[in-house]
């Protein structure tokens, strides 16, 4: 619009069009055309996941491949296929069928997803695979409809790129590659997560799969096509099969043609201006000389949401030389970075909030809820932030004590929707236990809730009597005792953990926390080099 709001600016073009630009009406020989390109191109980038559809499988082998499909889609969520292949591979070989993966636990399950990223499609694919063995006998529902329903973390998409392919259902598929395919296809120009956008979309999407003899390779050839030609940037047009269908390459053409004189009956792009009744209200105006790149409608970008969290890296030492160990804690199994191990936080701590005695008081009250005989509190002002803390009284040489708390300074981690900032300190325990050199006793259940606004560590308190997971600790004193589990499922995880100091970065931990276990160790090499 204009500053006065009456038109388009001068830097934006608005073509009358009919709402029936956006619809796909005869798409059997664009869906030729685009199934003999597939043809051609299908086992290019070498996916282990592709293969084609035989009607001579029985039930078991589609549900078979739908577990497949399954894994490979959700692995492909936001990542490059080139990073997936060797992940989906290393799956299958661990978790060949769906009874397998649902038998497994989410430590097994993140340290095989460790490095891909996005944790919480590891723990929907462990829940959904749980759903299937519980309820479906172990197969995935033969339908769109139900899979959506039914298993957890499978939306409208996953579902239709499952059922099509693994049952050759005609149902459609609408990534972020078909949506921009289609938009191109359809010149659709509008607000492209809106409710109207997507509809129009989603109904083009059908249009393409609807009777299809080979729904699965029609909804595979759109999403390579949207993929390896119609890129968001430098789209190759020349070589799409789509190009003769494409609206918004049509009228790039004719945009870039001289027009000398207005048509009362055609529009700039050479269209013929329909019926009032007829015209399309969902597109907004095109920025001037528009080309194909200028579909979709670009989205405006939230800004994510800044977040500070106090991390305190707890460290248990026997004595000045003893055996280093570090305090793990475990994420709940739903939400962000789901099941991943990371060290004691206090998370969205307002600003305001985060001075060096509130960071102080925030790993107390982090020690008072995760051991089971946490040291005394101390005030923050006697406490220097590179000094040591004085020994307790002589007369409980067992106690733990709190040596020293170090800062560490900041650590940046952003997420597609938080801006995260980690403010990091160095909390040294030394002393305690009965002559052995087992670290400090945890609590059995540890009451995150109960650290209050400020310092509060939201955390499923679910522990088990089961080994954990790697080089932890095995047999330590205070690691929680769960109720049993269910027959045939495997025990609840440990809630929180020591862990040797080499077997940290070995953990189930996140990118982020990688960066905060780097920064917190530099503050003792070269000072503490002789002890690791």
């Amino acid at each position: 619009m204009g500053e006065d709001g009456a038109g388009p600016s001068e830097s934006s073009q608005a073509f009358p069009h009919s709402s029936a630009l956006h619809v796909l009406s005869s798409p059997e020989p664009p869906r030729q055309a685009l199934l003999k390109w597939y043809d051609g191109v299908h086992a290019a980038r070498g996916m282990p996941w592709r293969k084609p559809f035989q009607h001579s499988w029985d039930a078991e082998e589609r549900a078979q491949r739908a577990y497949e499909v399954w894994v490979s889609e959700i692995m492909l969520q936001q990542t490059q296929v080139a990073t997936v292949i060797p992940y989906y591979n290393k799956w299958m070989e661990r978790f060949p069928t769906i009874r397998d993966l649902a038998a497994s636990d989410i430590d097994t399950v993140n340290g095989l997803w460790k490095g891909l990223g996005y944790y919480s499609r590891a723990a929907r694919l462990l829940s959904g695979a749980r759903k299937a063995v519980e309820k479906f006998e172990g197969r995935l529902p033969d339908n769109a409809q139900d899979m959506e329903s039914k298993i957890p973390g499978i939306g409208r998409y996953s579902a239709g790129a499952i059922c099509s392919i693994a049952y050759s259902q005609c149902v459609p598929v609408l990534d972020g590659n078909v949506h921009r395919l289609l938009s191109r296809v359809l010149a659709l120009h509008a607000p492209p997560k809106a409710k109207q956008t997507l509809d129009v979309l989603w109904a083009g999407a059908s249009a393409f799969v609807k009777d299809a003899e080979r729904p699965g390779d029609v909804n595979q050839a759109l999403i390579e096509l949207g993929s390896t030609v119609c890129k968001v940037r430098d789209p190759a047009c020349g070589s799409c099969p789509l190009q003769p269908w494409c609206a918004a390459y049509e009228r790039g053409r004719a945009q870039g043609k001289e027009h000398k004189g207005p048509k009362a009956t055609t529009s700039s792009a050479g269209h013929a201006v329909p019926d009032i009744e007829d015209l399309c209200t969902l597109c907004e105006p095109l920025p001037a000389g528009a080309a194909v790149t200028a579909y979709p409608m670009k989205a405006e970008k939230k800004k994510a949401r800044e977040e500070l969290d106090i991390v305190s890296v707890i460290e248990w030492r026997k004595h000045a030389a003893g055996e280093r160990w570090f305090l793990l804690v475990r994420r709940p199994e739903g939400g962000l970075l789901a099941g991943l191990h990371e060290f004691p936080t206090a998370p969205n701590v307002p600003v305001t909030a985060a001075s060096s005695s509130a960071h102080i008081e925030i790993a107390d009250a982090l020690l008072s809820v995760l051991l089971a005989s946490p040291p005394s509190a101390h005030s923050a002002a006697p406490l220097q932030a590179t000094t040591r803390r004085k020994a307790p009284p002589a007369s409980s040489p067992r106690s733990v004590r709190v040596a020293k708390v170090v800062p560490a300074g900041d650590v940046l981690h952003v997420f597609s929707h938080i801006r995260k900032t980690y403010r990091v300190q160095w909390v040294l325990l030394e002393g305690g236990g009965d002559g052995a050199d087992d670290p400090p006793a945890l609590s059995r259940a540890p009451d995150f809730d109960a650290l209050g606004a400020a310092a509060r560590v939201q955390r499923k308190a679910v522990t088990s009597r089961g080994k954990a997971r790697g080089k932890a600790r095995e047999g330590a004193p205070g690691e929680g005792r769960g109720s049993p589990p269910r027959a045939g499922m495997p025990p609840p995880a440990q809630a929180t953990q020591w862990v040797r100091l080499g077997d940290v970065a070995d953990a189930n931990i996140g990118t982020g926390v990688m960066k905060i276990w780097r920064q917190v160790s530099a503050l003792w090499e070269g000072v503490d080099a002789d002890r690791q």
